[in-house]
């Protein structure tokens, strides 16, 4: 009497899961660039300026001021009162650095107000963003 050998199967590699975690992998990759793109907030044209010095930006508080007048306080969107209210009630108001990143529409006067009231928060480490160029432009 003869016994039936089971048939003898090759060995694969399963391709659905090793394709599941490629997609898994750049889904997290895609997610990530596009969060790191996101940083800088509102779009703005910033002014050039000749000189510039680099900062390290885990020091600085940025403010946002858009040729529409809206305001971001760190990349949330904040009101001219609403962002001294909240300077105000920092602990480290005294010793805060602050950036302003102004479109370069954006007009003195409204800077200045802007400037008026991170001054009235108690802050007086108040500086501009710009871009840097070789030589200044002036009109």
């Amino acid at each position: 009497m003869t016994l039936a050998r089971p048939a003898i199967r090759k060995a694969h590699i399963e391709m659905v899961p090793l394709i599941d975690s490629f997609f898994l992998l750049l889904a997290f990759f895609i997610s990530s660039v596009l969060s790191l793109s996101m940083i800088g907030g509102l779009p703005i044209e910033l002014p050039s300026v000749a000189k510039t010095v680099k900062l390290d930006p885990k020091d600085l508080v940025v403010i946002t001021v858009t040729r529409d007048r809206q305001l971001q306080l760190d990349g949330q969107a904040v009101s001219l009162s609403g962002m001294t209210a909240r300077l105000k009630a920092d602990p480290r108001a005294a010793s805060l650095r602050i950036a302003v990143r102004a479109d370069r529409l954006v007009s003195a006067g409204q800077l200045l107000e802007v400037l008026g009231a991170v001054r009235g928060a108690g802050v007086h480490r108040v500086g501009l963003i710009a871009n840097p160029t070789a030589e200044p432009s002036l009109p």
